[in-house]
């Protein structure tokens, strides 16, 4: 692996458009940052069976940090319903850590494809759903046991899929849980960073021996690739959160919705 200064700065770039999506959505900017990481995979000479998990695992290294950078603004804004946590992350984090065992397992073109399927529909989403509207005082109405199930089903996804779980969070928090749209990023933000935290731990955890991937990476992550991606993220992720406050987002949905479909335009042409 020749991870070169050009290679650097392009990720950090690439972490400025992360960021931003993860401090905007509350979904940990993985969307971004996958399709980024793979093609660097590739170009790196990493073994083309670890490719796909490699990607993942530093995405999700990153997620942990830009999603608790949103939450904390999202915080400051008064924008995350802290009392639906207790419930959500244990088994959030459970289900990101087995969610990344099975990964390791799984053949990475059976990944890329599950992935591939997961971005349509968060495009989807993002172009036809209306705007989710949540009970006004923002209770939630499903038990500590039904909000630690959908907490296993974000963390497993997050696990399987390298972005954080926010894409399955949001659907659940809005249209299930009838959380108030304003408090919809930031209560994402503040579940799956814990999801994120634990689903990387696994990657590396049950990734090859450290350095068997090149040098830098410990287990599937590669940590100067995250390094370079956090530099940029972690600050843009404040801005991504402001944005969310100042504007209803909807022309970012479609404008975003619409460079999903590109990727997984790119990730089927090269599964």
């Amino acid at each position: 692996m020749e991870f070169t200064l050009i290679h650097a700065l392009l990720l950090v770039l690439a972490g400025l458009g992360a960021g931003l999506v993860a401090g905007f959505a509350g979904v940990g900017g993985g969307i971004v940052m996958v399709p980024v990481l793979l093609e660097f995979m590739r170009a790196w000479g990493v073994p083309q069976e670890s490719v796909v998990q490699a990607a993942m695992a530093t995405s999700l290294t990153v997620g942990t940090l830009n999603t608790a950078s949103a939450a904390w603004r999202h915080h400051r804004h008064r924008c995350v319903l802290w009392r639906l946590v207790p419930p959500l992350v244990p088994s959030s984090m459970l289900g990101a850590w087995a969610g990344s065992a099975l990964a390791a397992a799984l053949d990475g073109r059976v990944l890329q494809m599950f992935l591939a399927m997961v971005l349509l529909f968060a495009a989807w989403r993002l172009l036809f759903q209306p705007e989710p509207r949540g009970g006004a005082d923002g209770t939630p109405t499903w038990s500590f046991l039904v909000w630690a199930v959908v907490g296993l089903g974000a963390g497993l996804f997050a696990g399987l899929s390298g972005l954080a779980g926010g894409v399955v969070m949001i659907p659940a928090l809005a249209l299930l849980g009838k959380v108030p749209s304003r408090m919809l990023a930031g209560t994402s933000a503040g579940v799956v960073m814990f999801g994120a935290a634990a689903a990387a731990l696994g990657y590396m955890r049950h990734g090859p021996p450290a350095g068997a991937l090149g040098d830098g990476f410990v287990g599937f992550a590669c940590l100067p690739a995250a390094l370079c991606l956090a530099v940029t993220s972690i600050p843009m992720a404040q801005v991504g959160a402001r944005v969310n406050k100042a504007t209803s987002g909807r022309w970012f949905r479609r404008v975003f919705a619409g460079l999903m479909v590109i990727v997984v335009v790119r990730l089927l042409v090269t599964a």
